[in-house]
């Protein structure tokens, strides 16, 4: 299922996505640290054992965090530098806002054909964020469709954005 997000439902939902991000880093750093310790036990021991059966309970904690986050709707670039990616549609594109870890706010957001450099979101006032920015629903690849939000699917409106101001460079 596909998700769209508004500017004001995305920020919403950061604390929440703060919180399972931060669950995904940590089991995917145990499950890293596990891995490594690998080479050093002898195969077949007790240790190796309890040592598999700890990299099969961190495997699930990792795919588990993982299914968490794609409940919420975003994506997760990369884990390691706490990127994340909310679907939206700003003046009829699909777009996806972007936020940084430890970041109190979105602050940018990229296309996702052709030019995918990272845009700010700034420069309008609030009637014009208004009609950039809307949370209609799209159809997943099963012919579902979805419209989103914060946890609740009712939309919300607010935004800004400059994909119409010239670039340079």
């Amino acid at each position: 299922m596909f998700k769209l997000f508004t500017l004001e439902s995305a920020q919403h939902l950061l604390p929440t996505v703060d919180l399972r991000l931060r669950e995904l880093h940590e089991a995917t750093g145990d499950l890293e640290r596990l891995r490594e310790r690998v080479g050093f036990v002898r195969h077949g021991s007790l240790e190796a054992y309890a040592l598999s059966q700890e990299l099969a309970f961190v495997a699930r904690s990792v795919r588990d965090a993982r299914n968490e986050v794609r409940r919420l709707g975003v994506l997760v670039p990369d884990v390691d530098a706490g990127t994340v990616e909310f679907p939206s549609r700003v003046d009829g594109e699909i777009v996806h806002l972007v936020w940084q870890r430890g970041d109190d706010a979105i602050r940018a957001y990229h296309r996702l054909a052709g030019d995918e450099r990272l845009r700010p979101l700034a420069g309008r006032d609030d009637a014009s964020r208004q009609e950039a920015f809307d949370a209609t629903s799209i159809e997943d690849p099963s012919g579902a469709s979805s419209s989103t939000t914060a946890g609740s699917n009712r939309s919300a409106s607010a935004a800004t954005n400059t994909d119409r101001t010239p670039s340079s460079g």
